[in-house]
């Protein structure tokens, strides 16, 4: 179970990390639904963990914040 823990820990690590640097950069959810062509609403949902973030719509999330997967994944354990 400790594994799984530590995954789920990690993957919020990651949201937690989205949020931080999409606020740093002034940026909005709406800015970012828009990207993904996802309602507010639908973004809302990634961003807390209540829809599951799939590796496609992370990448999609860098490119639009303009920052590579090196150095978005510095200093998450």
């Amino acid at each position: 179970m400790k594994e799984k823990s530590n995954a789920n820990s990690k993957y919020f690590a990651v949201l937690e990390k989205i949020i931080a640097t999409r606020v740093e950069y002034g940026i909005t959810q709406m800015n970012i639904a828009d990207h993904l062509k996802l309602g507010e609403g639908g973004y809302f949902k990634l961003e807390k963990g209540r829809s599951k973030l799939d590796l496609k719509r992370l990448f999609e999330i860098l490119e639009y914040l303009e920052i590579s997967p090196e150095e978005f994944f510095k200093g998450i354990k």
